[in-house]
């Protein structure tokens, strides 16, 4: 035993070693300094581990050890729920006294990922190969998989740059387990193996616990066929489930602060198209159809993979027809099924399961629904908690390498298998090139903060008056707006949030409680004078006389007292006191919350709104009854004319294919109540030319992009 445990360390070492140094090749040495943070903050989910990483170590220990409430206050929150590795992040906090005032450890745990992924790897390989080169080498396809590129640090363009999500030594240590049973025949050691891997997938990245529970299932199952070892299960199940209940108790994982799941299971799915479609994943190949959100279920082989695939499925044709000739076809099957029957059984089952889960009940081929199958709603809520069920799929490739490499070694000689295997990774590293590239080009040269968003020297100096921000409504600010808030705060020790961009939502009861505490603040006027309140535009009008409203980078700040130096916000009712009224549509502007429907949904940067069919702004009266509309807009791509009417009456048309900027006057009525929809002024844009966009994200319906749009008073 010592000397096969000797062995399989060396396996270990050499995909280790491997994984090093493709990760020092692609990334480079800077993100491994503790002390340079900026490529961190250049925005979405990589941003928010880190934040979530920062406001956490400043906070005082409390229990559960994982718990502060810088970010929920007047509540806690765990830092599990912005993904900042709890693991690593209670590890440096135990120690951060000695740290310096800057630090990052998510270049750290990039490293460790590729060396333990890699590692894993080739330990799995040897259980079929004994050549340290055939598994050196298969390691890269594991290494190199596309959802760890995706995933580990990402794009800037991309939406999925999801730090924790790349540990896929997790998934592998379940699948190593299960090919390695022969080691953990001993009851204790076998139940501290599935105990510690439940303990690192809470303190690591939760979501991966399915997936690893799924397979300590398919592992189990095998079990009982070969040995109807029942107690096996049981004991194994109780380590599982109850190191995953101590820890995520520990870590601070019970709340009732924060919705279960949240809507969306079917489509954070995969395509049928997956395993061949590179999205942006490959050098040779364009991208495939798929949905916009199907994001989550990249699963791309790789040219040289697929070309391994296929030389397997050939392999394998060709023995079938040898053996059916001899007539040993049905023969060899049997015995080879009867041999191995309690590992292939379980193995198809738990194959066919995380598929199911992976395309979900919305099966998608291409850009269309393959396959739409109805449930109870109740079903829906109960897979909430695994919405972007696509990442099941990842489970699924990994044992389609393990098998394709399996076929290799059993069909092929020593010589041919090397062979083989170093053709197919040149192929996947040749395929490779063009995201690996841009990956280098990303994170080996010096980034910087994104704060495009909030460029005022308010966050800077003026902010650090102050001990607390309140949203006021909860979700009255988008994620990407959050982040840049949040960025800007966390330079100051003691500034605490009432919310912030988080892996789960605020339930709707618990935005509902505190939007009532915040009216009653608001309507006894006992606003606290440390406290910044970011309300929105029917807050700015409703309170406006209770106190102070200023507009900072397009964002609407309430004070008790009197800022200095600060524009003062503007109401959005025109009429005879305030003569004009802009309102830009950009990404970051105050005017796209008078946007009401039929609009193209807005991406970071976007210099105004798309129309469709037909879009409708809101326009509030004060006591105007004539005004002039501007509309200042970018020509689309789709011929044909918008039609500009104001509560049903045409005042005027936009020739689709001109930018421009045009005015019209129109007729409106007062707004007596903001609340009351008898009282708004609609804006119609229609064009009969363009279509009504089929889902998000959808192009075709585009018909111009409205930049802004002024209001001034007439009469």
């Amino acid at each position: 035993m010592q000397k096969k445990d000797t062995r399989l360390r060396i396996y270990f070492l050499i995909g280790a070693v491997i994984g090093a140094i493709l990760f020092m090749a692609i990334y480079g040495v800077r993100v491994l300094n503790f002390t340079y943070d900026g490529w961190l903050l250049t925005g979405k989910d990589l941003q928010q581990h880190y934040l979530g990483w920062k406001f956490f170590r400043k906070a005082p220990w409390s229990f559960p050890l994982g718990m502060h409430d810088y970010l929920t206050n007047p509540d806690s929150i765990s830092v599990l729920y912005t993904d900042s590795i709890p693991l690593f992040a209670l590890f440096f906090k135990l120690i951060s006294p000695i740290l310096p005032a800057t630090f990052q450890y998510f270049g750290l745990f990039g490293f460790m990922c590729y060396i333990l992924n890699g590692g894993m790897a080739s330990m799995i390989v040897s259980r079929f190969n004994k050549s340290r080169v055939f598994c050196g080498v298969s390691s890269i396809f594991f290494i190199l998989s596309t959802p760890v590129l995706q995933r580990l640090f990402g794009v800037l363009s991309e939406n999925s740059r999801h730090t924790s999500l790349a540990a896929h030594f997790l998934i592998m240590g379940a699948i190593f387990i299960w090919m390695y049973q022969e080691r953990f025949k001993d009851y204790k050691k076998d139940a501290v193996a599935w105990a510690v891997l439940a303990a690192l997938c809470v303190l690591i990245q939760m979501y991966i616990i399915f997936m690893v529970g799924g397979i300590m299932c398919g592992y189990l199952l095998s079990q009982v066929i070969s040995k109807r070892d029942w107690k096996r299960v049981l004991i194994d199940f109780a380590a599982f489930c109850g190191s995953f209940g101590f820890f995520f108790f520990i870590v601070g994982g019970f709340t009732s602060l924060l919705s279960s799941g949240g809507t969306g299971f079917g489509f954070f799915s995969a395509n049928l198209n997956t395993f061949v479609n590179p999205w942006r994943y490959s050098t040779f190949f364009k991208k495939m159809g798929m949905t916009d959100l199907q994001y989550e279920g990249f699963a791309y082989l790789g040219l040289g993979m697929l070309i391994l695939c296929g030389i397997c499925f050939i392999a394998l044709i060709y023995k079938a027809i040898r053996l059916a000739m001899k007539k040993q076809l049905s023969t060899f099957l049997k015995q080879n099924l009867k041999k191995r029957y309690a590992f292939y059984i379980p193995g198809v089952i738990v194959v066919f399961v995380f598929s199911i889960l992976a395309f979900s009940n919305l099966v998608y081929l291409g850009k269309n629904i393959f396959i739409e199958v109805h449930w109870p709603t109740f079903i829906d809520n109960l897979l909430a908690i695994i919405r972007s069920s696509g990442r099941f799929i990842w489970c699924v490739m990994y044992m389609i390498m393990i098998v394709a490499l399996f076929v290799i070694t059993k069909i092929f000689s020593g010589k041919w298998q090397k062979v083989i295997v170093v053709v197919c990774i040149c192929l996947q590293l040749a395929d490779l090139y063009t995201p690996i590239h841009r990956l280098q080009n990303q994170y080996q040269k010096v980034a910087k903060e994104d704060d495009s968003l909030v460029t005022s020297d308010f966050w800077k100096t003026t902010l650090g008056n102050y001990d607390r921000i309140v949203y006021y409504p909860c979700n009255g600010y988008n994620a990407t707006q959050m982040l840049q808030i949040g960025s800007k705060v966390s330079n100051f020790d003691n500034i605490k949030m009432s919310n912030f961009y988080l892996s789960r939502y605020l339930t709707k009861k618990q935005e509902r409680i505190r939007d009532r505490e915040n009216a009653k603040i608001f309507t006894a006027g006992q606003l606290d004078d440390r406290t910044i309140y970011l309300i929105d535009y029917a807050r700015a009008h409703k309170y406006k006389d209770i106190c102070h409203i200023y507009e900072v980078d397009n964002k609407i700040i309430a004070v008790k007292n009197p800022i200095l130096g600060l524009k003062e916000y503007t109401d959005f009712l025109v009429g005879s006191t305030n003569r004009r009224v802009e309102l830009d549509m950009s990404f970051a502007s105050l005017g796209k919350s008078f946007l009401h429907k039929g609009w193209h949904s807005q991406l970071y940067k976007d210099q105004g709104a798309w129309t469709t069919k037909q879009s409708v702004i809101r326009v509030y009266s004060d006591d105007a009854k004539v005004i002039k509309v501007t509309i200042d807009y970018k020509a689309g791509k789709k011929k044909g004319t918008t039609y500009v009417k104001m509560n049903g009456r045409q005042i005027g048309k936009i020739d689709n294919l001109k930018s421009g900027s045009v005015t019209f006057e129109a007729k409106v009525k007062p707004c007596l109540d903001i609340k009351k929809v008898k009282y708004i002024n609609w804006l119609f844009l229609e064009c009969k030319t363009v279509k009504e966009p089929q889902k998000a994200g959808d192009t075709t319906g585009k018909g111009i992009m409205v930049k802004k749009v002024t209001l001034s008073y007439v009469e």
